[in-house]
């Protein structure tokens, strides 16, 4: 795959109308500072929930299978659409202290309805459409070094704080189908040709990639 494809399928959409969204839904909310390693869900005794996350590191996560989905760039909103059923197992775990403010989605709607604010939530929705696209061609990806790649290019575009308190097998492994042994192999070849840096199992600098294995 072209270097500039894999650029831009690991680069997430970012919208304005979500952070115009975010500002017509603060006067009605209150922001907390929640701890890192905090899981918030969906749906709460049956209520679904929307949060507003103004800063911080988070990510999405799966209960069955502790599977990551992916970070999420901040400012966000996430449960806004009642569109994740609670079977999914869905959930948001903040990776760093992370400012959020919580209510649940159908006062959200009432704010949007009050506000007239329904064409910030389409364009809020179409960067949430476009990053589920980009996540699906990811894991979708022809072989398991397309995979690895694209990885490899998503943690190098993480901020500083989490790259460097996590390994590269360990993002990696947490987000795919991939084995150990396969993933360990194909990091230290990579090493070995000079085409990654890393240090103590961290991922320093990703060099331009062969496009085959």
């Amino acid at each position: 795959m072209k270097e500039s494809f894999l650029q831009d399928m690991t680069t997430l959409a970012e919208s304005q109308a979500t952070r115009d969204l975010i500002d017509v839904l603060t006067p009605y909310v209150v922001f907390e500072d929640v701890p890192p390693r905090t899981q918030l869900y969906f749906s709460i005794d049956g209520v679904n929930m929307c949060y507003i996350l103004q800063s911080g590191l988070v990510k999405i996560g799966r209960r069955t299978d502790d599977f990551v989905i992916s970070s999420l760039p901040t400012p966000n909103i996430m449960g806004i659409t009642n569109m994740i059923p609670d079977a999914s197992g869905l959930f948001l775990e903040t990776l760093s202290v992370a400012k959020i403010a919580t209510l649940r989605s159908e006062r959200a709607h009432e704010i949007i309805a009050d506000n007239n604010a329904w064409k910030l939530l389409v364009g809020h929705i179409t960067k949430i459409t476009t990053n589920l696209f980009k996540n699906n061609v990811i894991m979708t990806a022809p072989t398991s070094y397309d995979v690895l790649k694209f990885q490899l290019l998503a943690l190098m575009r993480e901020p500083d704080n989490l790259r460097q308190s996590t390994s590269a097998a360990k993002y990696i492994l947490e987000r795919t189908r991939l084995s150990r042994s396969t993933v360990m192999k194909m990091l230290a070849q990579l090493k070995q040709g000079g085409y990654i840096e890393m240090e103590d199992g961290v991922l320093k600098a990703v060099y331009r990639l062969p496009d085959k294995y």
